[in-house]
C-alpha cells in the first residue's frame, strides 16, 4: 500500500521504517529538517528488537503536500499537541477515499480533527479514526536508529463515526492484523492508558529525572514509577476513567486487563503488571519533567479531557484534577485552559445518548 507517515520522532521511523521492510511504499513527513537528514544520510531507518533491518523510504520530504498526494493511509504519529494544527494543514491536500489514523488520538483526538475538518468546510470523503495507543513499544537508539522492543499483541481503534469502522479496519488489516475494532473514538479515547502511565510518575518523581538528567542509569518503569505512585495515584486515575466510561455507557476495561491484552502480561497490581512486563525494561528514565511529552502533551490532551467529559457526567475525577493542578503549579502553566474540553470537541450540550449516537453515527464532517 502507499503510506503517508506524518511525524519522524522514534514512533513514526519504526512505524516507517516497519512498514518498508514489509514491502509497502512508505513516505516519511516532518516538520524538521534535522529529523529528516539522518533518515536521508543513512539511506532509510535501521531498526532492531522485535524488528530487525533497514527500511528504505519511497520518500522523506518536509513537503506535506507530497507525502500526502496519492496516500492509500496517512498516519499521524505526533503528540496530540500537534493534531490540531496537523489536520488545518490537511485540510488543503487530503484527497477523497483517503484514511487518516491518529496513532494514538489520546483523548478526543478524532473528535478533534472531526470539528477542525469541519470548520475548514472540507467536503472531501475521509474516513477519520484514531487506535487507543501506539502499537509499539519503542525508543530511539540514535540517528534514523530505533529498538523496536514490542509491537502489542492488539491495539483497538474506531472510525468517526463508527459506522465506518468495519472497512476502515479492512483497509488497515493489510498493513497491521493488530488493530480491533472499539465500539467508538469515546471508547478508544476513554480507555487512554496514557492517562494513567505518565503524567502522575514524571510529576511526582521528578528528582529521578534530575538524577538521570545527572547521568545516572535508571528506567522509567523500574525506577521512576514507584510502588506507591502507582498503588495510591495511578490506580485511582484508573478507576476514575473507569467510572466516567460506565456513566456515559462505552465499554470498561481497567488498566491491568489492557496489559494482559496488548502485552499477554498479569499481575496482583498494576504495579506488579508493570514489573513483570520485560518489554519496558529498556526504556529509559527521562531526563527533563517536559521529556517524551508525558506531561507537556499527554495532561492537557488526556487528564483535561477526561475531567471535563466526567464535569458533564456528574462523576467526580478528584486524582485527575490534582494531577492537572500539580503541573499547572509546577510548570506555571494553565492547562486547564489550554487542554481540550467537551465543548472544544464538539460534545458540548449533548447528553451522554446524545454523544453516544453522534460518535455512532455521525453525520459525516462533509456532511454537518
Amino acid at each position: 500500500m502507499r503510506v503517508a507517515v506524518i511525524g519522524a520522532g522514534h514512533g513514526g521511523l519504526a512505524t516507517a521504517g516497519h512498514l518498508a521492510i514489509k514491502g509497502h511504499a512508505v513516505r516519511l513527513f516532518s516538520f524538521y529538517q534535522r529529523e529528516l537528514d539522518p533518515v536521508l544520510e543513512r539511506g532509510g531507518i535501521l531498526l532492531e528488537g522485535a524488528v530487525d533491518g533497514l527500511g528504505v523510504l519511497e520518500k522523506v520530504s518536509g513537503s506535506l503536500d507530497e507525502v500526502v498526494a496519492g496516500a492509500e493511509i496517512i498516519l499521524v504519529i505526533l503528540p496530540a499537541l500537534a493534531h490540531k494544527t496537523v489536520a488545518s494543514l490537511l485540510a488543503g491536500c487530503i484527497e477523497d477515499e483517503q484514511v487518516l489514523l491518529l496513532s494514538p488520538g489520546r483523548t478526543g483526538g478524532a473528535l478533534e480533527v472531526y470539528e477542525t475538518f469541519r470548520r475548514f468546510q472540507l467536503r472531501k470523503r475521509v474516513t477519520v479514526a484514531e487506535c487507543q495507543t501506539f502499537l509499539y513499544a519503542t525508543e530511539s537508539r540514535g540517528p534514523a536508529h530505533v529498538e523496536i522492543m514490542k509491537i502489542k499483541n492488539r491495539v483497538r481503534a474506531s472510525a468517526l463515526p463508527a459506522t465506518e469502522t468495519a472497512a476502515f479496519l479492512q483497509k488497515m488489516a493489510v498493513l497491521y492484523p493488530e488493530y480491533a475494532a472499539a465500539t467508538s473514538v469515546l471508547e478508544t479515547s476513554i480507555n487512554n492508558t496514557g492517562a494513567v502511565v505518565h503524567p502522575a510518575p514524571m510529576l511526582m518523581n521528578s528528582g529521578l529525572l534530575e538524577r538521570a538528567a545527572a547521568g545516572e542509569d535508571l528506567r522509567y518503569y523500574r525506577d521512576v514509577i514507584s510502588k506507591f505512585v502507582c498503588d495510591n495515584v495511578m490506580e485511582r486515575i484508573d478507576s476514575e476513567i473507569s467510572t466516567v466510561a460506565r456513566a456515559l455507557g462505552v465499554p470498561v476495561y481497567n488498566i491491568r486487563s489492557w496489559y494482559e491484552e496488548c502485552y499477554g502480561v498479569t499481575g496482583r497490581s498494576l504495579y506488579e503488571v508493570l514489573q513483570n512486563n520485560h518489554y519496558y525494561a529498556g526504556f529509559s528514565a527521562p531526563k527533563h519533567v517536559l521529556a517524551y511529552h508525558h506531561v507537556l502533551d499527554e495532561v492537557p490532551n488526556s487528564l483535561v479531557p477526561l475531567a471535563s467529559l466526567g464535569c458533564t457526567l456528574g462523576v467526580k475525577t478528584p486524582t485527575i484534577n490534582a494531577i492537572v493542578d500539580l503541573a499547572c503549579a509546577s510548570l506555571a502553566h494553565d492547562y486547564w485552559r489550554e487542554g481540550r474540553t467537551v465543548e472544544g470537541l464538539g460534545l458540548g450540550g449533548k447528553s451522554p445518548e446524545q454523544m453516544l449516537k453522534f460518535v455512532l453515527n455521525g453525520p459525516r464532517f462533509w456532511e454537518a
